[in-house]
């Protein structure tokens, strides 16, 4: 049979044999960098200016906006001479398809395409559920998150932590998301990285390197329409590249019939695991509860798509962007657990891992793709095309996170500008960073030093992903507790009226804290020999007598690790957004039971203008969505300068703003943010 042909070949030459590249492979992955430099080189250069310097006379279409015969270039047009906002969000006129695509690459990653067909090699197939489950929680997203950052037209999704209780909950969830995030792009381009390497023997600092210096020069050069852009055409590289790998992988194992009797006969076949145990790895309630917690505050509390919806310019294309990522999530979920099947029926009779021709789960794939594939040209440089362009998407996309969002502490953020206009007529924001107003070229010279500093550190941590252990629980442990915890305070701020800056602060504070505890707890048990969780079992019964492989004994564990540390990695997201509400609203409470009478006082509508504020329903009703100041379309100027007094004085005070009426949140299109047209 085809498939024992395989398992017997695989090895035969012993662990250290490798097969290369061959120049058409090359060939193929270097298009792909050649591709996304010259989109980033399109967006990234002023197209009109450069023809016109060159070939003098050449006529500039008019800005928009500018008055007939005028000479000025339209700002961003061709992509180049970028403004600050259109580096960051494109100035939110992009079309909804692309946007949606880059969304969908950012979310998903080369550790995805690695990291879950290793994870269902070694544990069953449970993780079928994974893409399922966005689909529960994308109407949450839709329809709780999506308004409120297109009304505030945020700069930094975390703008409304300043907004709704003080900057200094703002400045340390940006921290703390800026300390997830170079950690996780690291680990994104160190997968590929390690493909590549498995593939053609070159150091995995070399490749890693290369990818930087690529990834890096589009996206500080084109900002989010090259970003967009690159992300649009690697979709299409990582679909085709997977697509093709288990086509032929499946021919050659003689069909699904095989690939389905090899993991139904070890046990792999894991559709429905009802366990109630939380140590259990993979279960319908850790992936629903779980992965679902995470989906939420991927979708709707995290910085990287939240400036994907403000790329755009409805509510409804921002909505029609997460059904579309929903579908292309689960369609590469259920890719990538196929290919985990795919994997074990190609090796079920001669592990790999046992064998000691590859050292860690991760390089599962990129061994299979040149065992079963070597021998077509192009195909294994697909493949890696595919695992960088996950990587690349990524990276772009973080990056370019991280310098929205320091741009907006330096600069106070453009919600609070949109929200206090005209009360700070030329000034600084009060919670800028900089005491100074930059200049609309400085603020686009400023955001690509922003995005080129955070690529240059995050390449720097690469170095460390090699003592961090598996790929996607590492990943997904990152992901859930830092974001879970800024989901837990997003939820405290927008449904609890009694919640404060205090009550966010130690929530947050403890969210992460707890969980991340719990899973460093969990990675140093394991390096010390202690029992976290137990893999399927594997064998070596079918490898070729000449390996002479001495089958290794069972591990002698020290001894159950503490049990919290055997928590399942996809519990973290649930379990640091519990603690961080939970945590929230009992020291709010309690900080709110200790407040002095004058903090009280302060924290009252003033007196002297009681006729203004509280005339009517809509006002109040206006004072009080989103916990933010609002004005109702015809509001008569002493009726917004009560809200602009009002909005002032508790600056001053440094008192949290009136908390979020969720009543309100279907209502929005009767009420206007400051900054928006009337």
């Amino acid at each position: 049979m085809a498939s024992e042909m395989l398992s017997a070949s695989a090895f035969h030459n012993g662990p250290n044999h490798h097969r290369h590249f061959g120049w058409q492979d090359y060939t193929v992955f270097g298009g792909m960098l050649v591709v996304c430099s010259m989109i980033g080189i399109y967006h990234g250069i002023n197209w009109r200016q450069v023809l016109a310097k060159w070939f003098g006379g050449f006529s500039a279409a008019p800005a928009k906006g500018a008055p007939p015969g005028t000479d000025a270039v339209e700002k961003g047009s061709a992509g180049g001479g970028q403004s600050s906002g259109e580096f960051l969000t494109g100035n939110g006129n992009m079309s909804t398809v692309p946007v949606a695509l880059s969304m969908l690459a950012s979310f998903l990653s080369s550790i995805t395409l690695m990291g879950q067909p290793a994870e269902v090699y070694m544990f069953g197939t449970q993780m079928w559920m994974f893409g399922l489950a966005a689909f529960f929680v994308v109407p949450i997203a839709g329809y709780v998150f999506v308004p409120l950052f297109h009304k505030l037209k945020v700069t930094s999704a975390y703008e409304y932590f300043g907004l709704r209780f003080n900057r200094w909950v703002q400045l340390m969830a940006s921290l703390l998301f800026s300390f997830q995030m170079v950690l996780y792009l690291a680990l994104v381009l160190y997968a590929p990285a390690l493909a590549l390497h498995q593939v053609t023997g070159i150091s995995t600092e070399v490749v890693v390197t290369v990818m930087y210096v690529v990834c890096i020069f589009y996206t500080t050069l084109g900002g989010m329409k090259a970003v967009v852009w690159t992300d649009t055409f690697q979709v299409a590289i990582l679909y085709g590249s997977m697509i093709a790998v288990l086509v032929k992988g499946t021919i050659d194992l003689g069909g699904i019939a095989t690939v389905w009797e090899r993991n139904e006969a070890s046990g792999r076949n894991i559709f429905f695991n009802w366990n109630p145990d939380p140590t259990d790895r993979y279960t319908i309630w850790s992936v629903v509860l779980g992965v679902g917690c995470l989906h939420i505050g991927t979708y709707g509390a995290n910085q990287l798509q939240v400036q994907r919806y403000l790329s755009v310019a409805t509510v409804a294309q921002a909505r029609t962007m997460l059904w579309i990522n929903a579908a292309g999530w689960t369609l590469v979920s259920l890719l990538t657990v196929y290919a985990g099947m795919l994997i074990y029926a190609a090796y079920y009779d001669c592990d790999p891992l046992l064998t000691k021709a590859i050292e860690k789960p991760d390089q599962l794939f990129p061994l299979f793709v040149m065992d079963s594939l070597g021998d077509f040209p192009g195909i294994p440089g697909l493949f890696v095309s595919g695992i960088f362009s996950a990587g690349l998407s990524t990276v772009s996309t973080g990056v370019n996170s991280l310098a929205a969002i320091w741009f907006s502490e330096l600069t106070g953020g453009s919600a609070e500008a949109n929200l206090s206009k005209g009360s700070q007529a030329g000034g600084v924001p009060k919670s800028a960073l900089l005491n100074f107003r930059l200049s609309e070229r400085a603020s686009a010279i400023t955001v690509k030093a922003l995005a080129l500093g955070f690529g240059l550190l995050s390449y720097a941590v690469v170095f460390l992903v090699p003592y961090m252990g598996g790929l996607v629980p590492v990943a997904i442990s990152l992901s859930s507790f830092f974001t879970g915890s800024l989901l837990g305070v997003f939820i405290l701020g927008m449904f609890v009226p009694a919640a404060n800056s205090v009550g966010a602060a130690v929530g947050l504070l403890s969210g992460v804290s707890i969980v991340g505890w719990m899973t460093a707890g969990g990675q140093i048990s394991i390096e010390s020999g202690y029992h976290v969780y137990d893999t399927l079992p594997t064998n070596i019964d079918g490898c070729s007598a000449a390996l002479n492989i001495t089958v290794p004994t069972t591990a002698a564990y020290s001894g159950d690790a503490f049990p919290l540390y055997r928590v399942s990695y996809l519990w973290h997201s649930f379990l640091s957004t519990s603690i961080t509400f939970g945590v929230g609203v009992l020291v709010s409470i309690f900080y709110k039971c200790m407040e002095s009478d004058e903090r009280s006082a302060e924290d009252s509508i003033p007196e002297d203008i009681p006729q203004i504020v509280k005339p009517s329903a809509p006002q109040k009703q206006a004072i009080h969505v989103y916990g933010l100041a609002a004005k109702v379309k015809g509001a008569t100027t002493m009726e917004e300068e009560a809200i602009r007094s009002r909005n002032q004085i508790k600056d001053k005070s440094g008192i949290d703003n009136p908390s979020f009426d969720e009543g309100k949140i279907f209502q929005m299109e009767k009420y206007t943010y400051r900054g928006d047209s009337t």
